[in-house]
């Protein structure tokens, strides 16, 4: 059976209104109930027990990974120095490959400083404030288009015709009436290409950080490899960003071992399966990262979604993940790809570590 969006989807992020419903949500993981109180339920109540285990399963679960900690500390160090400042503010940049968590640790960031707000000003709404603001940059973007992103997430009537800095005051105007403290812009590399509205773009993203007094957090691919920090546009972003490099996780020492398997241990524990034994998962860390190539975003997909298999699979009678069922789902086209790279150089008799291990026997 398909199983369709509802009104308990999560609220998007580029909606002034829906980002407020988002962060004020509080996600709760679900009870793990009996076989013998799951089978007393009505049908209606077992549907909606697994209902509320599904959303929780596809969007509920956020880990504190060493990334996220990190971004936390980074994050609340430009606040500070952004207390004082009228023009030229700190902000963070979130950088890395696709599936690392760029979008994720941003979505947690939000939460964060959303959550510090309310408590220091718990009648903030009433005062029509909007502490977080949420955008992503579209592709081809040019400074008007990325002002109408703005205008949009406030529900702003842009009139015909309206030029770009029209736009852009009246963006401008908002924000310092609603006392915005932090704006993500996400999707940033769609700004990397040489086109003259990137540029422009560019230029509009800085000159905003003089018109606010707002921290900004970037998130983007190849954020310091590309144009975006090239040439004097570039130098006085860089000058004004700290960067927080995300990457997949190595097994490459002892170390690197210990956080995988921890990252992983704790992911168990979010999972609400009510046959699952906890321990299980760690002992297939190997596995794990092979399936995987330690991206917390694949591996998130195969932990979720095979989770989601054992409760509207009718066929499985026991909610646990085994290997069987683990290695029975397809993940994203980039993890599926570097394991079949992966699988095809441990097969090739001339490849260095084959040759090592042939030499090793001699």
């Amino acid at each position: 059976m398909l199983q369709f969006h509802g009104t308990d989807r999560p609220a998007a992020l580029h909606r002034r209104e829906e980002l407020d419903r988002y962060l004020s949500m509080t996600t709760v993981k679900p009870d793990i109930i009996s076989d013998a109180d799951y089978d007393d339920m009505t049908a209606s109540a077992r549907m909606n027990y697994d209902r509320q285990r599904m959303v929780y399963l596809s969007g509920g679960i956020v880990l504190g990974t060493p990334n996220l900690q990190r971004a936390k500390v980074m994050l609340g160090q430009c606040f500070a120095e952004n207390v004082g400042r009228n023009s030229g503010h700190a902000g963070l940049m979130l950088d890395g490959d696709s599936a690392v968590g760029k979008t994720t640790a941003a979505k947690a960031l939000m939460k964060y400083v959303f959550n510090q707000y309310q408590r220091q000003f718990p009648e903030f709404q009433k005062h029509d404030r909007v502490p977080v603001v949420y955008v992503e940059v579209p592709a081809g973007s040019t400074g008007k288009l990325l002002m109408k992103t703005f205008a949009d997430f406030f529900g702003l009537t842009i009139r015909s015709g309206e030029s770009m800095v029209s736009i852009r005051s009246r963006v401008v105007d908002t924000l310092n009436a609603a006392g915005t403290q932090l704006i993500v812009v996400d999707e940033l590399h769609n700004l990397a290409g040489r086109a003259a509205g990137n540029g422009e773009s560019v230029d509009v993203l800085k000159n905003l950080h003089n018109d606010l007094a707002c921290t900004f957090v970037y998130a983007g691919i190849g954020l310091t490899n590309g144009s975006i920090l090239g040439g004097p546009r570039g130098q006085q972003l860089s000058g004004r960003f700290t960067v927080l490099h995300m990457e997949r996780f190595k097994l490459t020492n002892p170390s690197d071992r210990k956080a995988w398997r921890a990252v992983i241990a704790t992911f168990e524990k979010e999972l609400p399966l009510r046959h699952h034994e906890l321990g299980t998962l760690p002992a297939m860390s190997d596995y794990l990262f092979e399936r995987t190539s330690g991206s917390i975003g694949s591996l998130g997909r195969l932990l979720t979604g095979s989770a989601i298999e054992t409760i509207i699979n009718p066929d499985i009678t026991r909610e646990e993940l085994t290997l069987r069922l683990l290695e029975s789902r397809r993940l994203d086209i980039a993890a599926e790809s570097a394991r079949s790279r992966a699988t095809n150089r441990k097969k090739d008799p001339m490849s260095v570590t084959n040759i090592l291990k042939g030499l090793a026997t001699k």
